[in-house]
């Protein structure tokens, strides 16, 4: 798994974060993409490929957050290719169906990807380690003879869009093999005609920045010349807006979601579409890395209720996110004032269902407070930072009678040592400005956008509290002048000294930094990336599997593994990898299937 709290990856993926949305809006390759592909063409996944004829159902598999640690990518992958036989969660309650009732699911035709295929960043060696590895080997596994290709779309994440999407379309918008799957999109976007008068819209939406007006276009001519009035449509992006808006105040995704939705599909707003009216029946999405489901009600043009399930899939192999933040009611959604805002939905959406449980994705939240254990490269930092620190102050006493330690030994009481500390600092201005890039540091390192209000001055406060961690154990440290040594001895004591203080303030520093994010995870709910991410979790996966059925009817089963393989052993090298194991991984129904009627 990818360790976000080493200082060097967080660097890495910061540079390449800024210097991707810098640029992007100068070179934005979805223009690109358009300026190759005039023929704005829907991908037909309603007909056999073969006979062309009609097809009566369709299987279809969605991941999403891929290709981070092996063992929770390649559960999935080996997941995804075979058909699978699955009871429902035998902790679900509130439902009237047999406790053994067993659903039999047949691999998917279709394998759709909802973003963020590769962590931390999507360079080459990256995608072929952490993505197409485990899919090739798992394709291998379970289709060694199977000469059938099925077909794989893909949309990009945050992570897929830091190269700029360079990669992205080498791999993914070049008819390419990965495994038993073949690429068949020319665009980062896409529509797919599906059987029944069904459609999946997938959208790009490039680092949050607005829908780029050669993707309006292909969706403008899509639902003019090709849709019939009264379609459904699966939307598919790359972020849950509907939670981002919930959960962070500024957050301007929901805005461009409900432009696509209610001037292309639900046809609400200026006519757009002329004549034409389609439903919204189910909008999917990862980029957290959990599961939930809200529903949302909605009206045809003839005030017929419906159902639009907001699904947010985002375990394919990614860190977890909590779920104890997730609020039970979406509020907020329907601004009135917003022209673009404004939505059809009559009532709040509530959460219905999520994977891992409120109950248990608390009590993974208590293992944040054994950081230091977790991160223990972020513990190291913090033990630099406090070596630099003890060895500029000692070095600004070395011409003074007693030294900077030998000063500090004599210290009595908390007021005589600052006074102290003060004196040297104003002698140093190095110390100083590692104080101030500290106590910057953790003021900007605060979660500013999300819970209820801005709590910048909670992270000023971690700063401060941090520096007051560091001092201390300069001072605790320089009295603890072994019996049998004398100040004669100073090396033998300034080095003991220095070890102790640094092992200690870096152990206790990052004590403060997990108590922090476990603190205002759990009681403010902010936070939710930074505290998860340090855990690492590579457990409690999820994908959906789709079924459009003979009758019209959609049903969507949502699949939870509880519990990864973390043992595996490798068979043979190259394009005849594989990989297998004596282990099982522990998957179920998190909730009965969902399903959506032939409206």
């Amino acid at each position: 798994m990818v360790n976000w709290y080493n200082p060097a990856q967080l660097y890495a993926t910061a540079l390449k974060a800024v210097v991707s949305g810098a640029f992007a809006s100068y070179a934005d390759k979805r223009e690109l993409q358009a300026a190759l592909d005039l023929a704005k063409a829907h991908i037909d996944c309603s007909k056999d490929d073969e006979t062309k004829q009609p097809l009566d159902e369709l299987w279809i598999d969605f991941i999403s957050d891929t290709g981070d640690g092996f063992n929770p990518t390649y559960t999935v992958a080996d997941l995804v290719a075979q058909p699978l036989s699955v009871m429902l969660n035998p902790d679900y309650k509130d439902v009237a169906i047999e406790k053994d009732k067993t659903w039999d699911l047949p691999q998917g035709d279709l394998l759709l990807l909802g973003g963020d295929q590769v962590y931390p960043t999507p360079s080459v060696d990256q995608y072929d380690n952490r993505f197409k590895v485990p899919f090739k080997a798992a394709s291998k596994k379970h289709h060694q003879n199977d000469k059938r290709e099925r077909k794989l779309f893909v949309i990009p994440g945050n992570h897929d869009w830091y190269d700029g999407l360079g990669n992205f379309i080498k791999i993914f918008c070049q008819k390419r093999r990965i495994g038993n799957w073949r690429t068949s999109q020319k665009r980062s976007y896409f529509a797919l005609k599906l059987p029944h008068h069904y459609w999946l819209w997938a959208t790009d939406v490039q680092l949050n920045s607005d829908v780029d007006q050669p993707q309006k276009d292909y969706f403008q001519d899509i639902a003019t010349k090709h849709m019939e009035s009264g379609d459904k449509v699966i939307l598919c992006t790359a972020e849950p807006a509907w939670v981002n808006i919930a959960i962070h105040r500024k957050d301007e995704s929901y805005k461009r979601l409900k432009f696509i939705e209610e001037y292309f599909i639900t046809c609400d707003k200026d006519d757009f579409i002329k004549d034409k009216k389609f439903k919204l029946v189910a909008t999917i999405t990862g980029d957290l890395h959990h599961y939930s489901r809200y529903e949302e009600y909605k009206k045809t043009h003839d005030d017929h209720p419906y159902i639009n399930h907001l699904i947010t899939a985002g375990g394919g192999g990614a860190f977890l996110h909590p779920t104890h933040n997730l609020p039970y009611q979406l509020k907020g959604l329907d601004v009135s004032t917003d022209s673009i805002l404004k939505s059809a939905q009559f009532k709040e959406p509530k959460l219905k269902a999520c994977f891992p449980s409120k109950k248990a994705s608390r009590k993974l939240a208590n293992s944040v407070l054994l950081f230091p254990f977790h991160n223990i490269a972020f513990l190291i930092t913090m033990a630099l930072v406090q070596f630099f620190l003890i060895w500029m102050l000692q070095s600004t006493s070395q011409f003074e009678q007693l030294s900077f330690v030998q000063q500090l030994a004599r210290v009595q009481g908390i007021g005589n040592f600052f006074i102290v500390i003060f004196n040297h600092l104003v002698l140093n201005p190095p110390v100083v400005m590692i104080c101030v890039l500290v106590l910057l540091g953790m003021t900007m390192f605060t979660d500013r956008n999300s819970g209820k209000m801005n709590y910048w001055w909670l992270g000023c406060l971690h700063g401060i509290v941090q520096l007051f961690n560091m001092f201390l154990f300069i001072w605790f440290m320089a009295t603890r002048k072994p019996p049998e040594l004398g100040y004669d001895t100073d090396e033998i004591i300034t080095a003991a000294f220095m070890v102790g203080s640094i092992l200690l303030s870096g152990f206790t520093g990052s004590l403060i930094m997990g108590f922090y994010l476990w603190f205002t995870n759990c009681f403010l709910d902010i936070h939710m990336n930074e505290s998860f991410s340090s855990l690492s979790q590579q457990h409690y996966k999820n994908f959906l599997r789709i079924h459009i059925t003979p009758e019209g009817t959609v049903s969507i089963y949502p699949i939870g593994i509880e519990k990864v393989v973390t043992e595996w052993k490798q068979h043979d090298d190259g394009e005849d990898m594989t990989f297998d194991s004596t282990e099982k991984a522990m998957y179920y129904l998190i909730e009965p299937p969902i399903i959506i009627q032939n409206i």
